[in-house]
């Protein structure tokens, strides 16, 4: 999925788009598919570029501003399609909710501190790094449709054989579609679906 040329809003509270937005951009195959939830929808890049591929986007964060921010730049852009709501993760949403794609682009930075604002929930992945990453694989299957597919950011910092060996081990099948070499890190999506 290329992205749109969209007007973006910026907010000093919410996590900007950067290189991992638009290697998730890239990296998604909408396919014939006709909703998405995005988790940590963040200023609303990737839940915009979906909308205008998809029926229905739903998005959703922890983050009060960044709800804000992502109605200002559906707004700003006539995007209609996009139903924002309040979730740590899945736990707001309903059981028996599926949908075709689910995108999360992680708070994935290792930080020995815990997140002292909103802001720093952005990108603080506990002291390994992966502690959002685990959270998400717990719960993404329960909401996955029969054959839909979930994309997943992840950064070398986290050693990606605990991520690729948790799927093996609970019945997904998975491909690396895209990296980015990056000065500290490389980052890699996940494209994970149902054996």
């Amino acid at each position: 999925m290329e992205p749109f040329e969209l007007i973006i809003n910026h907010d000093e509270r919410v996590y900007p788009p950067d290189e991992d937005s638009y290697l998730m951009i890239k990296s998604i195959n909408t396919k014939d598919y006709r909703n998405a939830l995005e988790i940590g929808v963040g200023s609303g890049v990737i839940s915009l570029n979906l909308a205008k591929k998809l029926d229905q986007v739903f998005a959703c964060d922890i983050n009060p501003f960044a709800l804000r921010l992502s109605k200002k730049n559906a707004t700003l852009n006539s995007i209609k399609n996009l139903y924002l709501f309040s979730s740590n993760l899945f736990s707001s949403i309903k059981k028996e909710s599926f949908f075709d794609l689910i995108v999360f682009n992680p708070p994935y930075l290792p930080v020995e501190t815990p997140p002292k604002n909103f802001l720093d929930l952005s990108y603080n992945g506990g002291p390994d790094g992966g502690e959002y990453i685990r959270m998400f694989l717990n719960d993404f299957g329960s909401f996955l449709s029969h054959n839909g597919q979930a994309y997943l950011l992840q950064s070398s910092l986290y050693p990606l054989e605990n991520t690729t060996k948790y799927l093996t081990d609970h019945n997904f099948e998975y491909n690396v579609v895209n990296s980015l070499k990056l000065d500290f890190e490389t980052l890699y999506v996940l494209e994970i679906r149902f054996i």
